[in-house]
């Protein structure tokens, strides 16, 4: 039950913006007129309200916001010596003012009517109300304010406010808060018993002490009076003891069923990445507002091209022997099993593994043949040719696993995706056998395995914009790894929280030797790849170069080696033959355009070669710049470590030609 106000409400202005000289008192009952002559507010030079210096004496002010607006709501007493009652709401969302104010006497009668407490509650409702979360509630878009202390036997009061037609946050708000702020820095000058400053601080630290000095004192009498008393309590404390164990192993299983309760509530809400941990398989994850939204889905695969891939003797790769890598299959079973379907995809894709040890394998051709699993065939395929399997003893079916939840990781981007991996991986292979690194840097089975992992995951999950872009709008992955490597930092971590699953885990046939010698491999492979530390890489590479040809001896020279092999691979179709690198090159430009769109559209600048709209002048010139100083480069370092390597100048140089400016 509310009252609207006990008079009519008085501008703050015109209480607070007085000239002295204008101002006009007796010595009893004061009447203080100001710039309206028609407006006159008693002043009663008595006391104020009871309770109300002690318990509610500074102006309040609070920030409240409901589903339909946000509001600011304040109390004050309007007179000096805190004289009168007024409280003051602003919607914010309305732009809308309400007040009301009382004087002394009406709201001693508002209080009389409506609240059967002592002043002491009703000044402690308020404040409270203004200083905790809860206890004031408003209502008619502000018009009304509800007070309730619920520990005061649920005291419950209402306000009614007027709408005011002139009101400002400088009359209710500023003013109001600045003059208690000036009378709380004013220097207090003297007590009524006529003391000053200083003295006043010492009899206030004087009773403290003695406060202090009555309730230790206390504290020792009764102390030594039931001293001897203690063998009493001790079995009510042992018993208090167990109680409270019994009633704290209570507790912890009922917040056990809480949480079970509030889980079923809310659903299975875990973080995408955190459910690699638990629910196994690649997840759905959004990078960024316009990278693709990509559920993957794990594909079953025919196991009878596996066991033709299998039967067929899967050959390893040396200098001396780049041709035929499979053989044609012995098995009756197997011959008449192939023979029976609906067409010859199956001796395409053996034709396409056959060319496994060349520069020139066509991943593209693999990937249309086995309906976009280019990366799956031929990691099993290379799997199969390096012996893996049988020298790990890793189960087929985990390898089958593994690089099916790989492979559907890959998101559908335009250049970084599953295919891309597959021709990666099959260009560090060849670095590694026909390019003969595998032989000259003496690499053990663990070298050749964590190659091929690394180059096969180097790009997992990759959302088609690169580190700068994740920079620029402070996407998650960008503060996950404080900018540094953040999509080489998150290709590597996701697979391995993948591996954290029994079903994925290809490492788990490995001693725990191994396992840190694979992972520690591959990490650094995956790290390298990004661009922006290529100059520090290949610079510790030529380093090397000039200390000598044993590169077999140390565990850092064989990690760099095979760090320089994956960034070789990762930028190989410049140097591939023509038809391949122009794929390649059209896709590139496909993927930097629409992060050079999405740029546009937030308007960010839009980064260097990513902008379709200088397409003819911009790409020939960012190809060129790229084969001359970064891909040449590598490729001639290369070749004076690997010199079987040489033949990839012959196909830049011819892939320069390609655009003006570039022979």
């Amino acid at each position: 039950m509310g009252c609207g106000g006990g008079q009519k409400a008085v501008k703050p202005q015109e209480q607070y913006q007085v000239e002295p000289q204008e101002e006009k008192y007796d010595d009893n009952t004061a009447y203080k007129t100001t710039k309206s002559p028609s407006i006159a507010t008693p002043i009663t030079t008595t006391v104020a309200l009871p309770s109300r210096e002690k318990t509610c004496p500074a102006p309040l002010i609070k920030e409240i916001r409901t589903e339909d607006a946000a509001y600011v709501v304040s109390h004050y007493a309007p007179e000096p010596g805190l004289h009168g009652v007024t409280f003051a709401v602003y919607n914010m969302t309305s732009g809308t003012f309400y007040s009301t104010n009382y004087s002394d006497s009406a709201f001693t009668q508002y209080k009389e009517r409506n609240l059967p407490t002592g002043w002491n509650i009703v000044w402690r409702t308020i404040n409270s109300a203004f200083v905790k979360e809860e206890g004031l509630n408003i209502k008619n878009g502000g018009r009304t304010l509800e007070f309730s202390l619920k520990k005061e036997k649920s005291l419950t009061f209402t306000i009614e406010l007027d709408v005011l037609k002139d009101g400002s946050v400088w009359d209710h708000f500023l003013i109001p808060f600045s003059e208690a702020y000036k009378k709380k820095k004013a220097p207090q000058v003297h007590s009524p018993d006529g003391k000053k400053g200083k003295d006043m601080r010492e009899d206030e630290a004087e009773k403290r002490e003695a406060a202090i000095n009555f309730e230790e004192a206390t504290a020792e009498y009764y102390e030594a009076k039931y001293a001897g008393e203690h063998h009493q309590l001790e079995p009510l404390r042992e018993e208090w003891q167990k109680v409270y164990g019994e009633s704290s192993s209570l507790q912890g299983q009922v917040d056990k069923v809480v949480k079970c309760i509030r889980k079923l509530k809310e659903g299975n809400k875990i973080h995408p990445l955190d459910g690699l941990y638990s629910l196994g398989g690649p997840r759905p994850f959004t990078h960024c507002e316009f990278s693709n939204h990509y559920i993957p889905q794990e594909e079953t695969h025919d196991n009878t091209w596996l066991r033709l891939m299998e039967d067929g003797r899967i050959e390893e790769a040396t200098p001396s022997n780049v041709e035929g890598l499979t053989k044609r299959p012995t098995d009756p079973d197997i011959i008449e099993l192939v023979d029976a379907l609906p067409d010859d995809k199956v001796w395409q894709l053996i034709e396409c593994f056959e060319h496994i040890d060349r520069w020139s394998y066509d991943c593209f051709l693999v990937d249309e043949i086995t309906g976009g699993r280019s990366l799956f065939y031929t990691s099993y395929a290379l799997f199969l040719k390096y012996g893996f399997m049988n020298h790990f003893k890793i189960p087929k079916e985990l390898v089958v696993n593994f690089f099916t939840g790989v492979q559907a990781g890959y998101l559908p981007n335009a250049y970084h995706n599953s295919l891309h991996a597959a021709d990666v991986m099959q260009i560090t292979h060849f670095i590694l056998t026909v390019g003969n690194m595998k032989s000259s840097c003496r690499l053990s089975p663990e070298d050749c395995f964590a190659a091929i992992i690394a180059s096969a995951i180097h790009d997992y999950n990759h959302p088609g914009f690169n580190n700068n872009y994740h920079t620029k709008v402070s996407a998650y992955l960008g503060t996950l790894y404080n900018d540094r490597s953040v999509l080489e930092n998150h290709h590597c971590t996701t697979v391995f929280e993948l591996m954290n699953h029994p079903k994925y885990d290809i490492l788990q046939t490995m001693t725990d030797d191994q396992r840190k010698d694979i992972r520690d491999t591959v990490v650094e492979m995956l790290l390298s790849t990004d661009m922006g530390n290529h100059a520090k890489i290949f610079s510790a590479f030529k380093r090397r170069m000039g200390d000598g040809a044993d590169w077999g001896k140390k565990k850092e020279d064989i990690r760099l080696a095979l760090v320089i092999a994956i960034k070789l691979a990762d930028i190989s179709n410049c140097g591939r033959p023509t038809e391949i690198y122009q794929k390649w090159a059209k896709r590139i430009c496909e993927e930097f355009y629409l992060q050079g769109d999405a740029e546009a559209s937030m308007g960010l600048s839009i980064s260097p070669f990513m902008n379709r709209r200088s397409h003819d002048t911009d790409f020939p010139a960012g190809q060129v710049s790229f084969m001359n100083y970064i891909v040449a480069p590598l490729f001639s370092s290369v070749s004076e470590m690997l010199p079987g390597m040489k033949f990839t100048l012959d196909c830049l140089d011819k892939n320069k030609k390609l655009y003006k400016g570039g022979g």
